[in-house]
């Protein structure tokens, strides 16, 4: 499986912006993806994927059996019982959270006039006579306002996009391993709402809460080179983004801001977080 639904060109948009499209499409070509397993193969080598690299930097991964024994002791109940509990709740969030991107993946491409691309997931919520993707969630909601609060300057260069890492030319810039991921969107910025015109890498997140006041009040914090970041989503999302940011300037797309569109109860906040490519460069 290849990069999905090929090339596209937007009637209207900067000639860069479909430049850009087929650099990526192009470059990528080659990474596979298998959703069973969440699988990403690049000639035949299963790479290790950008979210669990990520967590290489957790200095305690969390003990579900000792934890469960310790909640267990101070709430009652067994120990299996809350592991059923929380692997339920894990379930329940990222079906929600893989239905909530859905829905975005497919207002991104009907705001760019291709209803064609509306994911099959998410058609029977869609009006053809009006336009129009029903939200049917709260977090689809806060999608569909921050969809429609997008300034007219922002051009959507590609949702869903597999890359990998490697691609620099410079040999001494690449990572030493070979990473591979799946980012939400790609923007243009034509600098025409006052902004800094340039590419802009967004992510969709629906957690609950993206900071951990326990750890921040107790000082527990990432791995070296992350040891000034608090051990929380936050943080490993930061670092997500700047490897995504980090494949694409290797094939020669410059990124001037990661961001995170944080989804809440209808609403939507759009945090922007640091660039760590360089630091991600001389640790892996």
């Amino acid at each position: 499986m290849n990069q999905p639904k090929g090339m596209y060109v937007v009637p209207g948009e900067p000639a860069l912006v479909a430049e850009v499209r087929e650099r990526v499409l192009s470059e990528f070509e080659d990474l596979e993806f298998y959703k069973e397993g969440h699988r990403y193969v690049f000639h035949g080598e299963q790479l290790p994927s950008v979210s669990n690299v990520t967590h290489r930097f957790i200095r305690e991964p969390f003990d579900e059996q000792w934890q469960a024994m310790r909640y267990a002791k101070k709430h009652g109940e067994t120990p299996d019982y809350w592991i059923q509990q929380w692997r339920q709740n894990s379930f329940r969030a990222t079906t929600l959270g893989t239905k909530t991107h859905a829905y975005g993946e497919s207002l991104g491409y009907l705001k760019a006039g291709m209803p064609e691309r509306i994911c099959p997931s998410i058609l029977s919520q869609y009006m053809p006579e009006y336009r129009f993707l029903a939200p049917i969630h709260p977090k689809e909601e806060a999608v569909l306002k921050f969809m429609n609060e997008m300034p007219k300057s922002m051009h959507l260069v590609l949702n869903e996009a597999r890359v990998y890492s490697g691609r620099n030319p410079s040999p001494e810039r690449n990572l030493k391993e070979r990473l591979a991921g799946t980012f939400d969107m790609l923007y243009y910025n034509d600098g025409t709402d006052g902004k800094p015109e340039g590419f802009i890498i967004l992510d969709y997140k629906t957690n609950a809460n993206l900071q951990n006041d326990y750890n921040r009040k107790y000082g527990k914090m990432l791995r070296e080179p992350f040891n000034c970041m608090p051990e929380e989503d936050l943080s490993l999302y930061s670092i997500q983004l700047s490897l995504y940011a980090l494949m694409l300037q290797d094939v020669g797309i410059p990124i001037i801001a990661r961001c995170i569109v944080w989804l809440k109860d209808s609403e939507y906040e759009i945090i922007p977080v640091p660039d760590l490519t360089e630091t991600l460069r001389q640790t892996l």
